[in-house]
């Protein structure tokens, strides 16, 4: 692995570790907030301050060249993530939605980039991966309470937000051949949160307005979607996509642990297996005796 690799793998374990801050960021969250609504307020906070930055940076943002169908699809992932992990997590549990929607993204991206980048997958990847999905199983049964609930719709459904991650990473690799990091991750989130708004217009909003609703929602916005989209594209630069969603089950190990420190849960055997588990498969996956200088 040379240093480009390294530091790459690097910045999606930060973009990952800040996802992981999500799910206790929720459970801080005012009693009537709406999982929907925050996740649209995620995107369109976070896209808004990308587009910002990315304005800043250029002067001038030249969309001229911008593969119009392809940017879409883009947006449409973005936005059917929120959605499909919000909804699959409420109907198939915590546990499993969380276990199926983030432990399908490997898979779907390891396909993905072998059916449309062409990208040679190293023998590493699938042992590395198959030993961080285990570990993220044995993190669902720690987190269950033995009763799980075999939603087909919310199994789909979680299937579908692990797939929309997949497919939005392969499109943000793509876009990176014509456009700069910052303008790639401000089309595609803007553009999902503008999908996404119909949301905040049948919801209560009240609760967006008090000190709590405030801290949570920039927190969402700026830290689990601005800064870490920001790591994220720049570490895309440098690995590949199959690669890149492996190492992001850093967030299911990131949101256990501060399940455990913040929010005072109290981890089983399960859970711990499970943290040495995926802690091992991305060590695996970013190791390598023979770096290069």
């Amino acid at each position: 692995m040379d240093n480009k690799e390294l530091k790459g793998s690097l910045f999606i374990i930060l973009a990952a570790f800040l996802w992981g801050t999500t799910g206790t960021t929720q459970g801080l969250a005012p009693s009537e907030a709406n999982s929907a609504v925050l996740g649209t307020l995620r995107i369109l906070i976070g896209g808004l301050a990308l587009f910002f930055i990315a304005y800043i940076k250029n002067k001038k943002l030249n969309l001229s060249n911008i593969p119009l169908m392809l940017t879409f699809l883009g947006m449409a992932s973005v936005a059917l993530y929120q959605l499909s992990f919000f909804y699959g997590v409420k109907l198939a549990g915590v546990a499993v939605g969380t276990v199926v929607g983030i432990g399908s993204s490997p898979i779907s991206a390891g396909l993905l980039s072998i059916i449309f980048l062409k990208e040679k997958i190293p023998a590493k990847w699938y042992f590395s991966t198959f030993i961080s999905l285990l570990g993220l199983i044995f993190i669902g049964l720690g987190g269950s309470n033995s009763n799980y609930d075999f939603n087909i719709l919310g199994i789909f459904l979680a299937i579908l937000a692990g797939f929309s991650y997949a497919l939005y990473t392969l499109v943000s690799k793509i876009l990176l051949k014509s456009l700069d990091n910052d303008t790639v991750m401000a089309l595609l989130f803007l553009g999902g949160a503008i999908l996404l708004s119909p949301i905040l217009f049948f919801n209560d909003l009240s609760w967006v307005f008090t000190t709590k609703g405030i801290l949570v929602t920039l927190h969402l916005g700026l830290f689990t979607t601005t800064i870490s989209y920001i790591f994220f594209i720049r570490g895309l630069n440098y690995i590949n996509v199959s690669k890149t969603a492996t190492l992001s089950l850093t967030e299911p190990l990131t949101a256990t642990f501060l399940g455990i420190t913040v929010l005072h849960e109290k981890p089983n055997i399960y859970s711990i297996i499970g943290i040495i588990l995926i802690f091992l498969g991305i060590l695996i996956l970013t190791y390598n005796k023979n770096k290069k200088s």
